[in-house]
């Protein structure tokens, strides 16, 4: 199912200017980006979001989805946090209407009321409400799309760790964290706009999990999502994970790899970042060994572990 809100006038003839966006460098953004990227049809920025009612009684994601200090319950994983970083995406793009349709505290509820509205009509369809995964899209007039997919339930403790301990059954006993498999692309990427905020235009991202696809065995490729590869520029400095931000034990703590490597700055890696689970630190493709153990996030799975299965 898909909700559109906030229906804007139609794009104009002269805007629709088309172009590969793959091939769009951080010059034409910074000199025709609001122009070019509103004529690339389908062009969206994009968050996915968890929508879990076991938020709603906790008090820390309350903390990360309101914007005064209202602790008001939410359902929405680290809302706010989403909100920030789709906003900053539209700043970037030159995306005046997007901007002053999610900014701000009325942006913000503006979002959690069009959130709510679909969750509570979309996860109730067959029985009590399950985890949903909304995948939210919004376009240059400010348009608002949701689509969602179900979830597995996960324990607190995997959406709020305490700390990232080097025994990864240690994040919570209620439930086992995930274990990804985890390998490295080997094909050096360019840091773009488009791999720095997360959009839809995902050609790089595809390609990498299509990598891990042709090289899984046909039994294990229903199970694809918990593999994951990670992302390399071109100074051999590891990016980030093809769904994820990944974290690795580096000089007796926690490391991620900093924003100025090119990639996301996603939602879990802010609350880490600003808990103190870790440090930003450059990660070295050559400094990754086979059997590594790595923690992963995502903002909609929550945490989990893997565990690199080879270096290519």
């Amino acid at each position: 199912m898909s909700l559109n809100v906030a229906v804007w006038p139609s794009i104009s003839e002269d805007a629709l200017f088309f172009m590969d966006l793959s091939q769009l460098t951080d010059e034409n953004v910074a000199a025709n980006g609001a122009y070019v990227t509103r004529g690339a049809p389908g062009f969206e920025i994009l968050s996915s979001i968890r929508a879990d009612t076991l938020l709603a009684s906790s008090p820390k994601n309350a903390l990360l989805s309101d914007h005064d200090g209202t602790m008001e319950p939410s359902s929405f994983y680290m809302l706010r946090y989403h909100r920030d970083r789709m906003l900053q995406a539209a700043e970037d793009l030159g995306w005046a209407d997007t901007c002053d349709t999610i900014a701000g505290p009325s942006g913000l509820g503006l979002l959690r009321q069009v959130l709510h509205s679909y969750f509570v009509s979309e996860s109730g369809r067959h029985g009590p409400p399950k985890p949903l995964k909304l995948r939210v899209t919004i376009d240059f007039t400010g348009y608002i799309s949701i689509t969602s997919t179900p979830l597995p339930p996960l324990h607190p403790s995997s959406l709020f760790p305490l700390l990232l301990s080097s025994l990864p059954a240690s994040i919570g006993q209620a439930l086992p964290p995930q274990s990804w498999r985890v390998t490295i692309y080997p094909i050096s990427v360019s840091p773009s706009l488009f791999t720095r905020h997360k959009t839809t235009e995902r050609s790089v991202y595809n390609e990498a999990r299509s990598f891990i696809s042709k090289r899984l065995p046909d039994a294990d490729r229903a199970d694809s999502l918990l593999n994951e590869i990670l992302v390399v520029n071109q100074d051999d400095e590891v990016m980030e994970g093809s769904i994820t931000t990944p974290y690795f034990w580096r000089g007796g703590r926690w490391v991620t790899p900093p924003a100025a490597a090119g990639g996301h700055t996603g939602t879990t890696r802010r609350y880490a970042l600003e808990a103190g689970l870790c440090v930003e630190e450059t990660v070295m493709r050559d400094s990754i060994e086979p059997g590594e153990s790595i923690w992963f996030s995502n903002g909609a799975r929550g945490w989990g572990w893997g565990v690199v299965e080879m270096q290519e």
